[in-house]
Order: C-alpha cells, then structure tokens, then sequence
C-alpha cells in the first residue's frame, strides 16, 4: 500500500474528500432550512387555486429569537397566517392576467398602493423609543429660521381644493428629516407624507390624491405614534392615488 493509504481500496485523501462532500450537503441542507424563517410558505396561484410552496425539504422548526428591549419573535410563525385576499380581480380568466382593484383603489393594496405586511410596532431608536414623533413631543427640535414652517399653511389637493391645515409636522429625530405633515382634515388627524408634498410660502400642494380623498388615509392607533405597518399603509394610499386618483390617470398617455 501507499503512504497514507488505510487500506488497499481507501487512503486520507479521498476520505477526506467523503468528510468535506457530507459536510458540504449538510451546510446546504442547513442554510436552505435557515432560509424560510421568514417569508415562507411562499404562496403561489395556479389554476385559480392559492397552493402553499414550502419546497422538498419542508420548513424548518420553529425557534424562539430574544429580540432587542427585551421582546421576543418566532420565526417560522407556529401558526402560518391566513391567505391573504387581494381587494382586487383579475381583468382576464386566464392566470398572470392584469388586476384591478375592487371598492376604493387607493385602499386595494395593489399597483402603486401596494404595500408589505411589516411589523406593527414603532420603528425604534437607540433606546428603545419611537424615532418618529410630533415636534410639540421633541422640546428640543424645531424648524429652522430659513426654511418655511408648514404649521398652519393650508393643504392642497389635487384638484385645487383645500383639504386641511398642516398643525404639526413629525420628525425623525434620529435622522433630523420631517417625516409626515400632521393635517387636521375637518377635525380628524390625517399623516401626509412629507415626499408627497410640495411646501410652499402660502400652501402646501398635494398632487397624488383630490382634497377629498385625504378623508380616507389609514389613521394611526396611537395619535403621537406610528407603526412601521401604518407608514406602508399610508405611503400606499398616497402612492395608489398617482394612478387612481380619476379615471383620467388610468388612461394611455399618448
């Protein structure tokens, strides 16, 4: 036998080569599992039906994560959630067809409106704290003396018609950006998001949506607060709106 063989059949070498082809498997088999901890199931449709996809080696067990400040997340969920159902329909029979959106289309959650399911819990900062707050809640921030203060200016819309007063704007005091316009829109609070809007000396324009449509913005559970969830929501109302504010945006440019 050769240096370094065991036996006449097998030497160090190839079973070397054994060990790494086993652990090379087990790393993909490994990372493959570790890899649907979130967003799996997939889910797809096919033939008019909605057919969970979990792969060939399934999903893998669930693990309990410590997360920081103290909360804890479970990934893959226990209980997988419902399938969600589009507030939307296909405009063919046939699958992969173009859908349309059901009811209000800047609440259906499709097209420009669409928006993920994120966590619905504020986007902390350092401490553990909201990182987005209303400036009367930040005694050390405010606008700065040659920028224009949009407190007070009135909003709007689309159609040229008025839709509120701006009566405080929230910020992100980790970035030092405004991050939403707080509009007081007969008597409710509504969040427009600062990108949708164009602040001027006299007003505030909003192209995205018509003055009446701001009644209908997702509202936020807690008034000095906003979740991740709820900003999608809203940046997906105002987004929806680019679209299908009127009829006449649907239509071919040319």
């Amino acid at each position: 036998m050769g240096t370094g063989a065991i036996t006449q059949y097998i030497d160090v070498a190839q079973l070397a080569f054994y060990l790494f082809l086993l652990f090379f498997v087990g790393l993909v088999i490994y990372l493959t599992l570790e890899g649907k901890r979130e967003g799996f199931p997939l889910e797809t449709e096919r033939f008019g039906k909605v057919r969970r996809e979990d792969g060939i080696l399934g999903m893998p067990k669930t693990k309990k994560y410590v997360t920081e400040f103290g909360k804890t997340y479970y990934a893959p969920l226990e209980t997988p959630p419902d399938t969600e159902r589009l507030s939307a329909e296909p405009i063919h029979p046939w699958n992969g067809a173009p859908i349309a959106p059901i009811g209000n289309p800047l609440l259906a959650g499709v097209g420009p409106g669409s928006y993920a399911n994120r966590a619905d819990h504020v986007d902390y900062d350092l401490e553990g704290h909201a990182r987005i707050r209303p400036l009367r809640k930040l005694n050390d921030f405010a606008i700065a003396k040659q920028d224009i203060n949009p407190i007070g200016l009135s909003v709007i819309g689309a159609d040229g018609h008025k839709a509120g007063v701006v009566k405080d704007v929230w910020v992100d005091h980790m970035e030092m950006l405004i991050r939403y316009l707080e509009i007081d829109v007969k008597g409710a609070a509504v969040l427009l998001p600062v990108n949708f809007s164009r602040i001027g000396k006299q007003d505030v324009q909003v192209a995205s949506i018509l003055a009446d449509q701001f009644a209908a913005v997702p509202k936020t559970k807690n008034p000095e607060e906003i979740t991740l969830l709820e900003e999608d929501k809203i940046m997906a109302y105002f987004g929806a709106g680019t679209l299908y504010a009127t009829p006449e945006r649907q239509e071919p440019i040319l």
